[in-house]
C-alpha cells in the first residue's frame, strides 16, 4: 500500500523540506519537539555511510542556525513506490559568515503511514562549499 501524500512527491518533499528547515532550523522552538512533525521516534538517517538518529538530528539544528542565513532545498525529481520515495534534490545555503555551499543529495527515504520519515538512505555531492579552503 502507497502512503497517500496528498500532493505529487515533488510538492509533497519540497514542501516537507522547505517546512523543516523553517520549523525547527529557524523555528525558535525546542528542536526536539518541532521535529516530531517531521520523523518518527525510531528514525535513523544514513548519509555518506554516517548513521544519525533523531536525537543527534535535533542537536545539529542550532549549530545549523547558527552557521547559515538562509537555507533552501529544490527538488529536481522523485518518485513513490509505496511508502519509499526517490529523490534527487539541491540544498543551497547562504552563510553567515558570507559565501554559500551548494548540495546535491541522492536519497531514499522509507515514510510511515501518517507521512513522516522512518529512514532516508542518502549519497551527497558538493557542488560548492565556500567554508572549506581551496
Amino acid at each position: 500500500m502507497s502512503v497517500d501524500l496528498g500532493t505529487t512527491p515533488e510538492e509533497f518533499a519540497s514542501d516537507f523540506f522547505n517546512s523543516y528547515v523553517k520549523d525547527v532550523i529557524f523555528g525558535g522552538e525546542n528542536p526536539e519537539q518541532s521535529i516530531d512533525r517531521y520523523y518518527t521516534p525510531d528514525f535513523v538517517q544514513v548519509t555518506d555511510g554516517t548513521e544519525t538518529d533523531r536525537a543527534a538530528l535535533a542537536e545539529h539544528a542550532p549549530a545549523a542556525s547558527q552557521t547559515f542565513e538562509s537555507v533552501q532545498y529544490t527538488v529536481r525529481e522523485a518518485l513513490q513506490s509505496g511508502n519509499t520515495l526517490a529523490l534527487r534534490l539541491t540544498f543551497d545555503g547562504s552563510l553567515k559568515a558570507g559565501g554559500a555551499i551548494q548540495m546535491e543529495y541522492y536519497t531514499f527515504a522509507e515514510l510511515a503511514d501518517d507521512r513522516r520519515f522512518k529512514r532516508i538512505n542518502q549519497i551527497t555531492r558538493t557542488l560548492k562549499n565556500d567554508m572549506m579552503p581551496s
